[in-house]
């Protein structure tokens, strides 16, 4: 009797380590899952913060014709500029917020559009937000959308952008699902403005 109690107690213990090392497993490839996600995720961002750190750092470089900035609308901006450093070349760079990205499983997944003279180009990178917000000379805020002449006196932009991952990394959360997120928020200040 003894000992098949002992054996009964020994399969118990068997069994709850076995459970317990399933359970481990499966929690290290739920946190590596979403830590790549994560990093994927911020390696977009900081993709993305450099192509625009880029164009807008060159708004209005070797450029004669005033006003640099034709528009500038809280989530639109088009800028002239020379990104080739071709003498007497004038690129049109043009950023905006588009639509929802239709076969994304994230819901607030919008395609941020960066145009370059005609080449438009879509950067699906899971943007959820792209908000510019526009400064004069004294530090001021210019209240978006900046028209006529106030568009001369642009002298730095704010650009907020946050992108979300394009797959849910937690399913099973009660009260949605989990995408991870990244942000960037700089304040830009174009030489040549």
């Amino acid at each position: 009797m003894g000992v098949m109690l002992d054996m009964v107690l020994a399969s118990v213990l068997v069994g709850i380590i076995i459970l317990t090392v399933m359970n481990v497993n499966i929690n290290l490839s739920d946190e590596n899952y979403r830590g790549m996600v994560e990093f994927h995720t911020q390696m977009e961002t900081i993709q993305l913060a450099r192509i625009i750190e880029f164009d807008f750092f060159k708004m209005g470089y070797r450029q004669t014709v005033r006003p640099f900035i034709s528009i500038a609308e809280s989530s639109h901006i088009k800028f002239t500029s020379n990104l080739k450093d071709i003498a007497g070349a004038t690129d049109v760079i043009e950023y905006g917020l588009g639509d929802l990205v239709l076969n994304s499983k994230n819901p607030r997944d919008k395609m941020l559009f960066r145009i370059e003279n005609i080449s438009k180009v879509y950067i699906n990178y899971s943007v959820i937000r792209f908000k510019l917000t526009y400064y004069n000379s004294r530090d001021s805020i210019l209240s978006a959308p900046i028209v006529g002449a106030l568009r001369d006196s642009i002298k730095s932009v704010r650009v907020q952008l946050m992108l979300e991952s394009s797959e849910p990394y937690d399913t099973a959360r009660v009260g949605g699902k989990l995408y991870s997120h990244a942000m960037y928020s700089k304040l830009l200040f174009p030489r040549n403005l």
